[in-house]
């Protein structure tokens, strides 16, 4: 994988608006620890800010949990204390999203910021037509105007 050079903004967090609001498909094993338990989950997608998880069982908005991931082809796990931003039940629109609860990470490091940054800006290279709320990425060299 090439390695994403990426502008750092205040606090170590890249400078790019764009990488900052996409989210991507992401479906993989996680494991979750809400009240004190913790459980096998799967991501749904996955976004510089947070993540999607499938669950039957909602949270509250507001309420703390923490998540552990890998990236693929990184042994390193991702860590993060989270906050459950939202919540989608059965039913709801989009009908094609499961029943889960989005995390909004509240604390990550910034070795695992930075490896989630270029997982998600080489993802957008290589998928130039991502999910319908993410703006494709630039093609290199394409220069810095909108696509």
């Amino acid at each position: 994988m090439t390695k994403a050079v990426l502008p750092r903004g205040p606090e170590g967090a890249p400078a790019d608006p764009v990488l900052a609001r996409i989210r991507i498909p992401f479906i993989h094993r996680a494991s979750l620890v809400c009240r004190g338990q913790s459980e096998a989950a799967f991501i749904v997608d996955l976004g510089l800010a947070g993540v999607f998880v499938e669950r039957a069982q909602l949270l509250e908005p507001g309420e703390a949990v923490s998540i552990r991931f890998r990236l693929p082809g990184n042994e390193l796990e991702i860590s993060a204390e989270c906050e459950v931003a939202w919540r989608h039940d059965a039913g709801e629109t989009p009908p094609t999203l499961p029943t889960g609860i989005g995390l909004h990470f509240v604390s990550l490091s910034g070795a695992d910021r930075e490896r989630l940054a270029e997982y998600l800006a080489e993802y957008c290279r290589r998928h130039t037509k991502a999910r319908r709320f993410a703006r494709p990425w630039p093609l290199p060299g394409a220069g810095a105007e909108d696509p």
